[in-house]
């Protein structure tokens, strides 16, 4: 069934363009997923690009943390994780790749 009334952390950089992450808007925050979607954090090596719901299925978020794993072309600078915990795409662990990745909530 995947998770249910899971917060995210909402976030979309200035440099995204499209409708990529446009289920938080544009401003930092957070956002009520629809039941069924997890956390998603895509990030470069400097700044988070992208953070909100996503809506694949629950099983493909199985960790409750953000553990970024490259995505893309190899050897690219893109970061991507998928978790199930609350406000867990607001971190990024096991990397020191992703700083800047903590964001406030209120």
């Amino acid at each position: 069934p995947g998770p249910h009334n899971l917060t995210c952390v909402s976030n979309k950089h200035p440099s995204v363009r499209g409708e990529l992450g446009d289920a938080g808007g544009a401003a930092a925050g957070a956002v009520r997923c629809p039941p069924g979607q997890c956390c998603i954090g895509i990030w470069n090596r400097s700044h988070a690009l992208v953070q909100g719901c996503w809506g694949g299925e629950g099983d493909a978020c199985p960790s409750a943390t953000c553990s970024p794993s490259p995505a893309g072309t190899p050897g690219g600078s893109v970061l991507l994780c998928l978790c199930h915990g609350h406000l867990c795409n607001g971190n990024a662990t096991a990397t020191a790749t992703a700083t800047g990745t903590g964001t406030a909530v209120g």
